[in-house]
């Protein structure tokens, strides 16, 4: 399971390595991995905030986002 788990963090991080800011949303322990993996690959700094959420539909997380970085 792990192995399969590591996995998925390194394809999210690839395609978010060139990204300015992070948001990171979603519920469980999750956010707090894939925290410290970003922080390993010396991208902590651009996590601009790390929420706790349930299911949230693609126009709620549009919704945060606009909020975030508005």
């Amino acid at each position: 399971f792990m192995g399969h788990l590591s996995k998925y963090y390194d394809e999210v991080i690839s395609s978010i390595r060139d990204a300015e800011s992070i948001l990171i949303l979603g519920p469980g322990e999750a956010k707090v991995e894939l925290r410290t993996r970003l922080d390993g690959e010396a991208l902590a700094g651009r996590i601009v905030g790390i929420e706790t959420v349930d299911k949230m539909t693609d126009h709620q997380i549009a919704a945060k986002v606009r909020q975030r970085f508005h």
